[in-house]
């Protein structure tokens, strides 16, 4: 039932892209996206040839946000076709539509009325023995009209560098991991939170100002495998504090 993570900022952004289904089944017009924020190159966030699809539907050109793995995934399957009988790649007789943005964490910069800063998340990250950075992965704060998001899919605890700069914000609604639910997990090899580990960082978004008692808290990008379905884990969420997301959740701030 589980679908994977995406988001709409309304009117025209859209967080991640797995396929169309979801604006389909939501009644999220495609054409009124101007603009996809991608969080990081992993499959359920973000299907290069998926991307291309939906931006050569649109009437406008698609402006698309990442990191330097994310942009360079899609120019380079805007570049090339595969083909599986031969094993090797071909050129693309025409290229799509797309205004690629390479971001960086701490970036700050303003689409029409509303400011952006895309910041270090940690995931993707081999710590033990090599600290190899196999990509770095963004989340997203977006502030207008006085109101602030912060989107922390995908990450396990905050970077002290990421919560020095989230000190600027008053957020109001904060979508965060809770990928592996009630499961404990090894946050050495995660790049992910469960719902106690979610809770210990909350707690320090807390402790730095960051998040207050009115600040509406979100546990979201649960596994589509194996945790437990939403009735049977949504109390657990709001023991500690959170509310469990559901596909198609309207947030109005």
């Amino acid at each position: 039932l589980r679908r994977p993570a995406q988001a709409v900022i309304s009117p025209d952004i859209l967080i991640d892209y797995f396929d169309g289904r979801q604006l389909e089944k939501f009644d999220i017009t495609p054409e009124s996206i101007k603009h996809l924020f991608i969080t990081h190159g992993h499959w359920d966030h973000c299907r290069p040839k998926k991307v291309l699809e939906f931006a050569a539907g649109l009437p406008h050109q698609l402006q698309v946000y990442g990191n330097n793995m994310v942009i360079e995934a899609l120019k380079f399957a805007d570049t090339y076709n595969f083909n599986s009988s031969n094993g090797r790649f071909t050129l693309r007789e025409a290229h799509t539509d797309i205004g690629f943005h390479e971001l960086k964490p701490g970036q700050s910069f303003n689409i029409g009325d509303t400011t952006i800063v895309a910041v270090h998340s940690n995931h993707s990250i081999n710590k033990i023995p090599h600290m190899i950075m196999t990509e770095q992965s963004l989340n997203y704060v977006f502030v207008r009209d006085g109101k602030t998001v912060f989107y922390g899919l995908d990450s396990s605890y905050p970077f002290p560098l990421t919560v020095e700069c989230l000190r600027q914000f008053d957020v109001d609604v904060a979508v965060l991991d809770a990928t592996f639910g009630q499961w404990p997990i090894d946050p050495v090899k995660s790049g992910h939170h469960n719902l106690d580990m979610l809770a210990e960082a909350i707690k320090e978004f807390r402790e730095a100002g960051i998040f207050h008692e009115k600040t509406i808290l979100l546990a979201s990008h649960i596994a589509l495998v194996e945790i437990l379905p939403y009735d049977d884990l949504k109390d657990e969420a709001a023991k500690r504090g959170m509310t469990l997301a559901y596909d198609g959740m309207v947030i109005d701030i």
